[in-house]
């Protein structure tokens, strides 16, 4: 049995104590000597970098199928992206319709025909379809591929425009359990995203958000954490949300939690709270809308909103801004002396 290759290593020369890369056969100097040996090291890497890119195998787009591409991007990326889940879960709706097909047959054509076969929301085809775009634009920045085929997205759609009147959150408070009253209480009042509301704990946290009583904030992120485009971000605590807060038990870690332990999704107890408080038509996130049409309901500026609700500015005037009162006052004032 032929005996195995070993990678290519460093080597000191006995005679002149000269630092060399032996490959196989091949014996190539740094140009370093004794005492530099880390100098050495770097020739060592920067040899290994150029020789692997000599060897990566670039495959015509006609060859290779948009499934190997996505399942080498979901091994790449998994460990990396802050929702491994949601990626995984992307690959999965992807495959049926792309896994077959070749990198070649991407265009706005079999876009569409995605489209038209997934049957899904807009939102939800433009994450999947971005989870392709991005799994090309890797394989051709890796050179597995020439090239990555530009993958069209579908229209973004209408942003739906559901928010709860003060009687719709008081009705949900009253048909809430208890875990369930903390989680609307902390939405309406801070406008943040269910997932960093759930995560939030008593104390500080390197992976998730905490609850700061003394100083009256609310810290979203985790000390270890990144932000991310979904910004989270740091709330004040408004003050009758501080002081209801100060009287809840801190009998588990966990801000939102059920018989001590953390909920891990608050779709189903807050859908049934809904359907017996007679509530249709929300989810979760309307919250957020809710929040958010309230600020600018009673004068919140785009600036503050920007800010206290870790949303960028162009969401925010898209989507709430008409809600304000001072929205157009003072065109409106114009066109009321020119009338």
């Amino acid at each position: 049995m032929p005996r195995r290759r070993k990678p290519a290593r460093l080597f000191q020369r006995k005679d002149d104590g000269a630092w060399v890369i032996i490959d196989g056969g091949k014996h190539i100097r740094t140009g370093y000597g004794d005492g530099f040996h880390e100098q050495a090291e770097e020739v060592l890497a920067q040899y290994i970098r150029e020789k692997t890119s000599k060897e990566i195998v670039t495959v015509d787009p006609h060859k290779i199928t948009v499934g190997e591409i996505l399942v080498r991007y979901g091994e790449e990326r998994v460990d990396d992206v802050k929702d491994p889940e949601r990626l995984l879960n992307s690959i999965k709706a992807l495959a049926p319709f792309w896994a077959n097909k070749t990198v070649a047959e991407v265009d706005a054509g079999t876009c569409k025909g995605y489209v038209r076969w997934r049957k899904k929301s807009a939102w939800t085809m433009r994450r999947e379809m971005g989870t392709l775009n991005a799994a090309l634009k890797l394989a051709a920045e890796r050179r597995r591929i020439l090239h990555a085929p530009p993958v069209k997205l579908p229209p973004k759609g209408v942003a739906k425009d559901r928010w709860l009147s003060e009687r719709e959150v008081a009705e949900l408070l009253t048909h809430s359990a208890p875990h369930v009253q903390r989680f609307i209480r902390i939405a309406v009042a801070t406008g943040r995203r269910k997932g960093a509301i759930l995560g939030l704990k008593w104390l500080p946290s390197l992976d998730s958000g905490w609850i700061d009583l003394d100083h009256g904030v609310i810290h979203f992120l985790g000390k270890a954490e990144e932000e991310t485009k979904k910004k989270k971000g740091v709330v004040r605590i408004p003050s009758k949300l501080l002081e209801e807060m100060k009287e809840w038990k801190q009998d588990s870690p966990y801000v939102i939690n059920f018989e001590g332990s953390p909920v891990a999704d608050i779709k189903k107890g807050f859908a049934a709270a809904a359907r017996r408080a007679g509530v249709s038509d929300v989810s979760p996130h309307t919250l957020k809308h809710t929040a958010v049409t309230w600020a600018f309901m009673a004068g919140m500026t785009l600036e503050q909103a920007t800010e206290y609700f870790s949303t960028s500015r162009d969401t925010l005037e898209d989507v709430y801004r008409s809600y304000s009162p001072d929205a157009q006052k003072e065109a409106a004032a114009i066109m009321d002396r020119m009338l």
